[in-house]
């Protein structure tokens, strides 16, 4: 944090460059902004939480000798007046408001959490420009393309995935940088048999997207169901590998297909790892190897069934 004193400037931004201007910068925290609002402990509730049901709320948490936060509310406050209630701004002060702080593990300043439907959904620290902060923003704003993707859903329920690729692939040529909707494209052509065109759809990312961890576990599982796919049912393949436990090139693609089913994942982890520590040098052990990673992806670090078989791993390669 800097703890240095405060200069009373505030930074004016005329476009994307800012200018420094000597104005009282009690004006930047005390406003009669329509969207932006100082909240305390007793307030949080109704106007962060409740009203995140409808709308993002950027919770700005600060302090006044903190120049950082001075250079960032400018930006905040213009940016709520150009979306024009699209999103609201809730500032604490945090030397005012020290158990806000603590409840949600406030370690610098300025930190801004996004609040949607109660919950913290994103958050970044430190003064970033004015261009970082409007993508955050755009990030978590409901857009038209919601409402399809909430059809789509519905159609994946139901058991139609195909028909939620035809409504995701129409709302995607309207909204084509909605990275959302792409996701959920990718993922109901995953599911509806179409792998290859899930990866081609993710690969229209640009590259700060495309490095995301969720469209990297998304990616993975098209890849995993893109190599699963085979001239031969799963019976006929595990009818070879009964037949020959060393056609290793049998036993892979077995394993590549046990992914395909969500309840079968374990089983294929067993069948892949199992490759790998027999084969270890060869061909079909690499290409395990990597499957099996593909898999921890598709799973996400979060996923109690990673460590265990990420162990596995290792000993397989040991």
């Amino acid at each position: 944090m800097d703890s240095g004193s405060v200069d009373h400037r505030r930074l004016v931004f005329t476009g994307s460059r800012p200018h420094i201007s000597f104005l009282d910068t009690e004006n930047i925290l005390m406003t009669d902004h329509p969207f932006v609002q100082a909240v305390t402990a007793q307030t949080f509730e109704a106007y962060v939480l409740r009203q995140s049901q409808d709308v993002p709320v950027l919770v700005d948490f600060w302090a006044d000798w903190c120049n950082p936060c001075k250079m960032l509310m400018p930006i905040l406050d213009q940016l709520a007046s150009e979306y024009d209630g699209k999103f609201l701004v809730a500032k604490v002060d945090t030397d005012q408001e020290r158990e806000l702080a603590a409840t949600y593990g406030i370690r610098s300043l300025p930190t801004v959490k996004v609040f949607r439907h109660g919950q913290v959904v994103d958050e970044f620290m430190g003064a970033l420009p004015e261009s970082s902060v409007r993508e955050i923003v755009e990030r978590h704003l409901d857009r038209p393309a919601d409402q399809i993707i909430t059809k789509a859903q519905d159609c994946l329920d139901a058991g139609n995935p195909a028909d939620a690729v035809a409504l995701l692939s129409e709302a995607l040529d309207t909204d084509p940088t909605y990275l959302k909707l792409r996701l959920s494209l990718a993922q109901a052509q995953i599911v509806a048999g179409y792998a290859q065109q899930a990866l081609d759809t993710l690969s229209e990312l640009p590259a700060n997207e495309a490095m995301q961890a969720d469209v990297k576990q998304i990616r993975a599982r098209a890849e995993i169901a893109a190599g699963g796919q085979s001239e031969m049912s799963a019976e006929e393949l595990m009818a070879r590998v009964e037949k020959d436990p060393n056609d290793l090139a049998a036993r892979l693609q077995w394993g590549k297909m046990l992914l395909s089913e969500p309840d079968k994942v374990e089983d294929a982890l067993a069948v892949l790892i199992e490759i790998v520590r027999a084969a270890r040098n060869q061909n079909e052990g690499e290409q395990a190897r990597q499957c099996v990673i593909q898999v921890f992806e598709s799973l996400g670090s979060g996923d109690p069934r990673v460590g265990p078989y990420r162990r596995q791993l290792a000993q397989a390669l040991n």
